[in-house]
């Protein structure tokens, strides 16, 4: 049989029960037992006869009675309302205890329903939860949500010291207790507060208000200041002093965050605002829950009729109605015609409501409902249209049955939670604007989120076909159950039904030990538990689980049972390990790091780019990238990001970039293409360092440099021509005097001159070139010959020079000065001697580049140095009287030719003399190039 006081779930505080006209107790909510305890009765069984005479009297008379009861809890005022066509009548308590004191302090009594409210009736506990968890995950920032009385009613990553330490001992409890609740007050609403726990560690908090009472704190903690001292031997005495292991407090003590100011005022910025929202739905929660009292008093307060019932559905927007399946024919309700939008009087039908639901709703609730004819339950939330607006409604059926067990109809309600979704589609809102917030700080971007965002997808879909492990504790037998599949977590296999506590405790890593023991055994004082811990498997394998439990109370109060469950997170940890390794890497690079869209949009931007480019996140996140470009420069960025989009790379591009003071920095950036999990390119990455200050030293070297070689090479010429002056000086002397017939001296100084000469002509091909480390060997030797031709021209009119040369030929110094004196002695040695009493005598001159090849130096297998060698050929040849056949150039006297036979030994070539018409000399050597 149906029972339509369901209408009112079983949580309801209030007593709701339903008898058959017999007397018979159907049914009772879990606040009902209180009258069935008073009346000494159970479900099933009789009222008693003074109760029973006020139930047959209403059914006689058609019409609802009222009584007062009293009974040890409190006073309760009890309505009996027939349901004649059920053959039953409905049975509703209310507590009137302290009625006559709300009549009179109603508008006045706010404050002191807030100052003894229960904060879990009116927040969310576990979404709260949830939410700080995601938070935590992307940010990694601890967070707690703690009332007035030292209760943690949700957090998250608490430090090792506060959990396996100061929590866990008595003394550091309770200053962790006194810190929360005395340390924390008189801070105003929107505000904040520092302050040093009593066990010396750095909290912050911010209040949680409602309706302008403080109910609650939001703590992040515990953490030291970055530029802060740290006194080790403060927290070693400390040890000493509550009796903790020193190696251990010490090593948990040093995983304790050194945090910046900065970081520390940005993060409480986003949870004064969570304290914010929190404030403003818990105080919605609570004028919810102060309206459903009203509504609640007003139904036993007005009269005792239908119409009280409908007000009170349409106080709480919960409509009811009936359906006859066999004559499909549908009853509402005077609030399911509001909810509905539609008139009175207008006949209803099973399609009538189906009409009204959203189209994108109307398959899944046909099929819930046919589903629930079959006997499935039927409750579910589904949209409505209304006047051209979407609504959200739950419904909720029973479904009745006749004596043969064929279906005849089904009774249900209708609530409008339009507001709560709304609510919580605010809720999610904010939500997903933390998570793109902390998104754009991640700083190997988006693909590291989206791999995360991805990872956590998959573990999604596995966590829907796999089983977390149970268990259910039986604490007079001390028999413990286990699920298959918590078996299996342990790595053992399931053998027996029933295992015991301290099983589990054996699982349990040792240093966890005793933290689960005290966690498991809170919770039988009433507090649920939810903890992360160790265990140890059977294969001594360690992993990381979360737990948690509630304790189940009998009618004495008394714990009777402990159930909970246990999942694998170790995948999970060791993911958020890593995303926290990646964004600290990433926000302590002294690299400038950004991200970009193709279109140029940034979308993350660190510590060092804001130092870089002087623009801050806040400024900066979402605009497009062009502003960091100089007018000059327009467009280069958008150039770039097409060549990462076709697969080039860009490493090390030197460029400038504009600030936000307006100033150009100089900067060197590598760009790089962000890919998702499934390895799709989505964005673009640039890696920026400013290199002003190299730059700046590098052009200030490059001048330094220029300016030494070209006074060196100023010098040098000068010091040669000096010389070359001195042996001029020198030979005049000789030449003045009387016994200077022998013009060997003369010649001997006029043979050093030239050589000289040579040598300071390349320093001034080198200084007017204005090149610091190689010659152009093709314009020197033109200009060498040239003056060598006018020393020796006299006797030499007809004497003519070809000279064959490829183009742009650079020798650095090693080779130019002595391939320039071999050239010199050769040539003019011809000029001298080739052409006496010849007319019409030919000087030629080649120089070729032969081939290269690669060579390399090997050290035990492995290449040492890769070097290009360039094979030169350098022919010097005249058409004049030759040289004999008994001419040997190794056993020459000639200063000239042994010079020659030197030099080319030096250039490590080869030196080849050919007689024919005249005489050619043929000189092969190897100029190696360095890579």
């Amino acid at each position: 049989m149906a029972i339509d006081l369901e209408l009112f779930p079983s949580t309801n505080p209030n007593p709701v029960l339903s008898v058959t006209n017999d007397c018979t107790v159907l049914y009772s909510n879990k606040a009902g037992e209180t009258l069935l305890h008073e009346w000494g009765v159970a479900v099933g069984e009789k009222l008693p006869s003074y109760i029973e005479g006020v139930v047959k009297n209403v059914v006689s008379l058609n019409k609802p009675e009222k009584i007062k009861v009293e009974t040890g809890k409190g006073v309760y005022l009890v309505g009996f309302y027939p349901v004649p066509e059920e053959k039953r009548v409905n049975i509703y308590g209310f507590d009137i205890s302290d009625w006559r004191e709300f009549e009179e302090k109603l508008p006045e009594s706010e404050a002191g329903e807030v100052a003894n409210l229960d904060l879990t009736d009116i927040i969310d506990v576990p979404a709260i939860q949830a939410l700080m968890d995601n938070f935590y995950r992307l940010v990694h920032i601890p967070v707690g949500l703690i009332d007035l009385k030292g209760n943690i009613l949700a957090g998250v990553a608490w430090q090792d010291i506060c959990t396996k330490f100061h929590r866990i001992n008595p003394e550091t409890c309770k200053n962790c207790v006194e810190s929360d609740i005395k340390l924390s007050v008189g801070v105003p609403p929107g505000k904040f507060k520092l302050y040093m726990c009593k066990n010396n560690m750095w909290d912050v908090a911010t209040p949680v208000m409602v309706g302008g009472k403080h109910v609650a704190n939001i703590f992040s903690g515990q953490f030291f200041f970055e530029d802060e001292p740290v006194d080790y031997e403060l927290f070693r005495s400390q040890a000493r002093k509550y009796g903790f292991n020193e190696e251990e407090y010490i090593a948990a003590f040093e995983k304790v965050p050194r945090l910046s100011k900065e970081s520390v005022n940005k993060k409480m910025a986003f949870f004064v605002k969570l304290a914010s929202i929190l404030s403003q739905l818990s105080y919605s929660n609570f004028k919810l829950s102060q309206s459903l009292a009203k509504s609640d008093i007003l139904v036993d307060k007005l009269e005792k009729n239908r119409a009280d019932f409908d007000r009170a559905q349409a106080v709480g927007n919960i409509g009811s109605w009936r359906l006859d399946v066999r004559k499909n024919e549908l009853t509402w309700s005077d609030e399911n015609h509001h909810i509905f939008g539609v008139q009175k009087g207008i006949p209803l039908t099973y399609e009538t409501f189906l009409s009204k639901v959203h189209p994108d709703d109307r398959e899944y609730v046909d099929r819930k409902w046919k589903i629930g004819l079959e006997g499935e339950p039927y409750d579910i939330e589904h949209r409505i249209i209304v006047d051209g607006k979407i609504k959200w409604v739950r419904e909720k059926a029973y479904i009745e049955f006749d004596k043969d067990g064929m279906v005849t109809g089904g009774f249900g309600i209708t609530q409008d939670i339009t507001e709560r979704k709304k609510a919580e589609e605010a809720l999610k809102r904010a939500h997903d604007s933390l998570e793109a917030k902390v998104k754009e700080r991640t700083s190997e971007l988006e693909k590291a989120y989206e791999s995360l965002m991805e990872e956590e997808r998959r573990l999604s879909e596995a966590q829907k076909l796999s089983h977390i492990g149970n268990w259910d504790w039986n604490l007079a037998t001390d028999e413990m159950y286990w699920s298959d599949e918590m078996c299996r977590i342990f790595g053992c296999v399931p053998q027996k039904l029933f295992h015991t506590y301290r099983e589990l405790l054996n699982f349990t890593h040792p240093e966890d030990r005793s933290y689960v023991d005290n966690s498991i055994k809170s919770a039988l004082t009433g507090k649920s538990f939810s903890i992360d811990h160790r265990i140890i498997s059977v294969d001594g394998e360690e992993r990381i689980v979360h737990a948690q439990g509630k304790v189940v109370f009998d009618e004495t109060e008394s714990p009777i049972r402990l159930r909970g469950t246990i999942q694998d997170i170790t995948d999970r940890k060791k993911a958020e390990e890593k995303i926290r390794i990646l964004a600290d890497a990433v926000e302590s690079s002294n690299d400038a790091i950004v991200t970009e869209y193709f279109d140029g949009t940034i979308t993350s931007w660190n510590k060092t780019a804001e130092h870089i480019y002087g623009y801050s996140a806040e400024e900066i996140l979402g605009k497009n990238v062009s502003i960091l470009e100089p007018d000059n420069l327009k467009g280069e960025i958008k150039k770039i990001i097409e060549k990462v989009k076709h697969g080039e790379k860009v490493h090390h591009y030197r460029t400038l970039r504009l600030k936000k003071d307006g100033t150009m920095t100089n900067v060197s950036i590598t760009y790089s293409p962000v890919f998702d999990a499934s390895g799709k390119l989505i964005a673009i990455s640039a890696i920026a360092r400013d290199i002003t200050e190299q730059i700046n030293a590098e052009r200030l070297l490059v001048k330094a440099e220029e300016a030494r070689k070209k006074e060196i090479h100023h010098r040098i010429k000068n010091n040669l021509q000096v010389i070359s002056s001195l042996l001029d000086l020198q030979a005049e002397k000789f030449r003045s005097r009387k016994y200077a017939k022998d013009v060997e001296v003369l010649n001997a100084f006029k043979e050093s001159q030239d050589r000289v000469m040579s040598i300071a002509l390349i320093h001034k091909e080198l200084h007017e070139g204005k090149r610091t480390d190689t010659l152009n060997f093709s314009a020197y030797l033109e200009r060498l010959v040239e003056n060598l031709f006018q020393t020796y021209r006299v006797g030499n009119v007809n004497t003519s020079l070809n000279i064959e040369l490829e183009e742009n030929i650079f020798f650095d110094m090693d080779v130019a000065v002595p391939l320039g004196i071999i050239i010199n002695e050769l040539v003019s040695n011809s000029l001298k001697y080739a052409f006496l009493g010849r007319d019409n005598g030919k000087i030629q001159i080649k120089l070729r580049k032969e081939n290269s090849v690669k060579h390399a130096d090997k050290e035990q297998g492995r290449t040492k140095e890769n070097y290009n060698v360039t094979d030169f050929t350098l022919i010097v040849s005249d058409n004049g009287t030759g040289i004999s056949e008994e001419f040997n150039i190794e056993d020459s006297s000639s200063l000239g030719l042994q010079l020659v036979e030197v030099l080319v030994d030096q250039l490590g070539g080869k030196i080849e003399l050919k007689r024919g018409s005249g005489t050619e000399f043929v000189i092969r050597f190897k100029v190696p190039v360095q890579n």
